[in-house]
């Protein structure tokens, strides 16, 4: 693994990320947001796994952007006002956390990266994360019925 190569992918993801919560227009944040799932379909290769790199891109590269292109069409909703002061705080601690999270979860290792095997993650993803895996399911649809439903009462 080329470490320059991982770290630009690193700062092209930040970069899109950042561009994908701060833009006011909600096309240019799905746009944005898409890039940032491929790129880390990019960091999921270079770390050598493969097939979750496969389910990035069919997944979240590929469905989600379409999903949330398709719901900001449905609303008619092209543009959103800029971040306020709290959440732009809440962020921030958010990312600080996670930031504390991932070097005390990481820290414990040698900094070595041992690939998964495909067989390995579907029976950790059915057997361990079957629950979370679930409730993140429920609650997409939960948020495009509630889209479906704020378009209805706007027109209607």
């Amino acid at each position: 693994m080329s470490l320059t190569a991982f770290y630009a992918l690193a700062a092209f993801t930040l970069v899109f990320a950042v561009f994908a919560v701060t833009t006011a227009n909600m096309v240019r944040a799905a746009f944005s947001l898409a890039i940032t799932f491929f790129l880390i379909a990019g960091l999921y290769l270079l770390l050598g796994s493969p097939a979750l790199a496969a389910i990035q891109f069919m997944v979240n590269a590929s469905a989600i952007p379409i999903m949330t292109l398709f719901i900001i069409m449905m609303t008619r909703s092209r543009s959103s006002g800029a971040p306020r002061t709290w959440q732009i705080a809440a962020g921030l601690l958010a990312a600080a956390a996670a930031l504390v999270f991932f070097k005390g979860a990481v820290g414990h290792h040698d900094g070595q990266i041992n690939p998964v095997s495909p067989e390995l993650l579907g029976s950790n993803l059915l057997q361990a994360a079957l629950l979370p895996f679930e409730v993140a399911s429920v609650l997409l649809l939960l948020a495009m019925v509630g889209a479906i439903a704020l378009a209805r009462r706007r027109s209607g």
